[in-house]
């Protein structure tokens, strides 16, 4: 499919863009053509709607939230973040624009998203997504414990509280307060024990994304141990890359909440091929990725929160949620 096709589902199915809503959309010098291509589907249905382009307001990374977005955000009813990830933006622009943006509408977020993940994760049919991960949330909302197990050698049992909430992804968002990842379909949580180790060889999170890719991690796998006293955290980390160690140990060493494990997920959107080496498409592809940092408390109902959150992926996990086995070397058994 073409960019304007991704386009369209974006703004008519994902985010049901109407008559009277105020559609507001930040771009970047990568991500201008995107930008307009929204700007343009939306046009289609509502005469209000504002593009910004991230660098008018300086040199990136970007360390403030100018007034002018900020105000916008309070009066747009839908949002879509399409820039590129840079260190230190989260908390400074990045994470300040979803909060305000949820105070009255309804965001969609698609940070260092490509024409390519538009032409193939975003042009696909949400409503099957949808139906295919309320069918894997209804086992996994009353699931008391979690394994996943790989052949790289991840081996990892994780547990719930029941104050902590499953949260459907589904690519669907129509309601003031709800905000998705697009491309989407996922189910996550921030898990109350994880005990166990992880062996990530799939994409990893955040700016570091940038720089290394799938085939890197298969080189290199990225070794985590685990244990959990009153947050689940990470104890040691390996891997035989010296330079991704190295940023890797200054990440999760950033705030005293950064080594913590945030969030769990099961990818659900059965419509992709395979990965892209984009950690906003790859973490939607069937399989398990885990977060160090932010627990997305908004959401979760987590107690705690974190101003970093750095996702990995593992690949072709087995998982078994309590007793019943749903996926056996990443592909879905139910």
């Amino acid at each position: 499919m073409s960019l304007e096709e991704g386009a369209r589902i974006a703004v008519e199915t994902c985010m049901n863009v109407a008559e009277n809503d105020m559609v507001m959309i930040l771009c970047d010098e990568g991500t201008e053509k995107i930008g307009e291509a929204l700007g343009n589907a939306a046009s289609e249905w509502t005469n209000h709607v504002l593009l910004y382009k991230l660098e008018v307001y300086g040199k990136r990374p970007i360390l403030c939230f100018p007034d002018s977005i900020k105000k916008a955000a309070r009066e747009a009813t839908v949002g879509f973040w399409t820039a590129r990830a840079y260190e230190d933006e989260y908390e400074h622009i990045r994470g300040p624009f979803i909060k305000t943006m949820l105070m009255s509408g309804r965001h969609a977020h698609m940070v260092n998203i490509t024409e390519e993940i538009f032409k193939t994760g975003i042009a696909v049919d949400y409503f099957q997504v949808r139906k295919f991960t309320d069918k894997v949330y209804d086992l996994l909302r009353n699931t008391k414990v979690v394994r996943v197990t790989n052949e790289q050698g991840t081996d990892l049992v994780v547990k719930f509280s029941d104050e902590i909430r499953w949260v459907s992804s589904t690519g669907i968002c129509h309601f003031p307060g709800q905000w998705v990842n697009l491309p989407d379909g996922e189910i996550f949580t921030a898990p109350k024990f994880v005990e166990g180790k992880i062996v990530a060889d799939g994409v990893i999170g955040d700016y570091l994304g940038h720089k290394y890719r799938h085939k890197d991690l298969q080189r290199t796998p990225i070794n985590i141990d685990t244990v959990t006293d009153d947050i689940p955290r990470y104890t040691s980390i390996q891997t035989d890359n010296e330079e991704l160690l190295r940023e890797l140990k200054g990440y999760l060493g950033r705030h005293p909440y950064s080594g913590y494990i945030g969030e769990i997920a099961l990818g659900t959107n059965i419509l992709l091929k395979g990965f892209v080496d984009n950690m906003l498409q790859d973490e939607k592809f069937p399989g398990v990725h885990l977060a160090f940092g932010n627990p997305l408390p908004e959401v979760t109902g987590a107690s705690w929160s974190c101003p970093t959150h750095m996702d990995i992926v593992l690949t072709k996990c087995n998982v078994w949620l309590d007793d019943k086995k749903v996926m056996e070397e990443g592909k879905y058994i139910i």
